[in-house]
This record gives structure tokens, C-alpha cells and sequence, in this order.
């Protein structure tokens, strides 16, 4: 079906990973390609928390993040599909968008959990790159 999917990862929510990769697996073609994207949300606001945190804790942070999103990509490796990782920082559903845009995604498969009161007012992530993108998106819940 797709030959390149974004998957954007959240590396607090992880508890539907199992529905993630049989949806990655229904959706990819044949020997497509599918590439992790996280949006680290404590870059928005580095320059803030540096100051609190310091450069050791923040390095620290970014190791971290980096052996989750391995680990995560190794559970949802799929048999003759290559796997991209990449990480951005800024605001979560811009920088899908924008990355979704820059490697010619053919579909963005994202978890979403469901909505709270403030989602109401001024939307979820998934919500916002369901309205702005130029591909396919499905959103699992």
C-alpha cells in the first residue's frame, strides 16, 4: 500500500505498540521503508531548563531518549522493511508535518490517546496533523 510511512513516537506513551507495528506491518508495501520520528518537547524550552537542570543532566536526558527510541525500534522492526530513526526538537505536530513533507512520507501512522478538556479548546497533536497533511494519516487510538 504505502512505500514510506512516519511514524511519530512518543517516548512516554508506549502502551500500544503491538496495534503500532500491525498497523505498520497492514499498511507497508513489500519492502518499503519506515522512519521513527521524535519530537523531543523539552528542546522547546532548553534554554529555561538548561539553567535549572544543568548540561550534564540535559546530555543525560538526550542519552536516555536515544536508547528508548533504539529499543523502540527494534521491537517494531519488521522482516524486510528498512527503519529509520531521527529526532527533531520544537513543537511536536510542526515538525511532523515539516519532516513528513521533507521525505516525501506517503502516510503518517500516529498513536493518539484520547482527548482531554484542554484538547477541546485548542486541539491535539495528532488532530493538527490529521488537518494540515499532505498525505495519508491514521491515527491509532
Amino acid at each position: 500500500m504505502f512505500n514510506h510511512i512516519l511514524i511519530p513516537v512518543d517516548l512516554v506513551h508506549q502502551e500500544q505498540l503491538a496495534r503500532l507495528k500491525e498497523s505498520a506491518r497492514l499498511l507497508i508495501d513489500g519492502a518499503g521503508s519506515i522512519t521513527l520520528l521524535y519530537v523531543d518537547p523539552i528542546t522547546v524550552h532548553k534554554e529555561a531548563l538548561m539553567t535549572q537542570l544543568g548540561e550534564d543532566q540535559y546530555a543525560e536526558h538526550q542519552r536516555e531518549a536515544e536508547a528508548q527510541l533504539q529499543s523502540l525500534s527494534e521491537s517494531l522492526q519488521l522482516e524486510n522493511v528498512a527503519m529509520n530513526v531521527v529526532t527533531r526538537e520544537g513543537s511536536a505536530h510542526d515538525q511532523i508535518l515539516e519532516y513528513a513533507s521533507e521525505i516525501s512520507a506517503d502516510a503518517i501512522l500516529m498513536m493518539a490517546s484520547r482527548p482531554g478538556l484542554t484538547d477541546y479548546f485548542i486541539g491535539s497533536t495528532a488532530e493538527r496533523v490529521v488537518r494540515h497533511a499532505d498525505c495519508s494519516v491514521f491515527v491509532i487510538r
